[in-house]
């Protein structure tokens, strides 16, 4: 069965037709006077501390190498506490091999004179979050909480 030039081809649908909003939606009916609404004042947050930011950056800094055995934990005892110390060293012991590199801290100034860190870790297996939690307590700041969560790769990795 041979084609022949003249038959039809089956009809392609259209293209669709683009059409403005102000052509489709039905018209604005007129506005009805606004009410007055008013809002609650806004609350302002604390001025944020410019040197808790370069704390935070040091501490994680100092952290890092805690972790990876280039100083010594009892260095931090004046911002850390006991607890933290103590997990502290506990990941040095497992993560030292890894070769944690700092390469970056963020940090951002919660309310209620809370700044919340994160640096960024570079480890032989690949890239962790260093997090910590630092509270005004007056005059100074004192890291409340630290957190570095291992992968069950992190902790298989041989120690050389």
């Amino acid at each position: 069965m041979t084609a022949s030039i003249a038959e039809s081809y089956p009809e392609l649908p259209q293209r669709p037709v683009l059409r403005r909003l102000v052509d489709v939606l039905p018209a604005a009916t007129p506005a009805i006077a606004p009410a007055t609404v008013t809002l609650p004042p806004a609350t302002a947050l604390p001025a944020a501390d410019p040197t808790a930011a370069v704390l935070a950056e040091r501490v994680l800094r100092a952290a890092v190498e805690i972790l990876d055995g280039r100083r010594p934990a009892r260095q931090l005892s004046a911002v850390l506490g006991p607890d933290l110390l103590t997990y502290l060293v506990s990941l040095q012991g497992s993560a030292g091999h890894l070769k944690p590199r700092m390469r970056r801290v963020l940090a951002q100034h919660q309310a209620g004179g809370v700044l919340e860190a994160v640096a960024l870790v570079t480890l032989t297996t690949g890239v962790r979050a260093l997090a910590a939690r630092f509270d005004n307590h007056g005059s100074r700041w004192q890291c409340t909480a630290l957190q570095l969560r291992l992968t069950a790769g992190d902790l298989k990795v041989p120690r050389k």
